[in-house]
């Protein structure tokens, strides 16, 4: 798949027009449709798209990994906020190599996956411990 197919998937799933996402990452319609016809956009067109819809460039560009943009930041404090929050449930002292075990498992769960069950978080919890 082109990066202009990931254009026109990303545009179609947010149900926006050809003219509003030119318009906002600064480009002609012309050009977005060549965009999504196969033609490269340049690096500025990709980067403009990817601030604007908050698509992960890496996605844009190879199609690999989600498209969302969330930063490896957020996802790993998630990671380890929901590790902590799991083991300290019963009021017992936590381990740091438990949250650091745990933190991982989910860390790259949400990498892969973007969001975590009940039902999946449970398996991790149970596989972690």
């Amino acid at each position: 798949m082109s990066i202009g197919a990931r254009f026109l998937e990303i545009r179609k799933a947010k149900g926006l027009k050809q003219t509003d996402v030119a318009e906002a990452i600064g480009i002609s319609h012309g050009a977005l449709v060549n965009y999504e016809k196969g033609r490269e956009p340049p690096a500025s067109a990709i980067i403009a798209f990817s601030e604007a819809y908050e698509v992960s460039p890496l996605w844009l560009l190879t199609g690999e990994g989600r498209p969302d943009a969330e930063s490896l930041d957020t996802i790993y404090a998630r990671s380890i906020a929901t590790a902590w929050a799991y083991l300290g449930r019963g009021g017992d002292d936590v381990e740091q190599e438990d949250v650091i075990k745990l933190g991982s498992a989910l860390f790259q769960y949400l990498l892969e996956h973007g969001e975590i069950s009940p039902a999946m978080s449970e398996k991790i919890f149970a596989l972690s411990a």
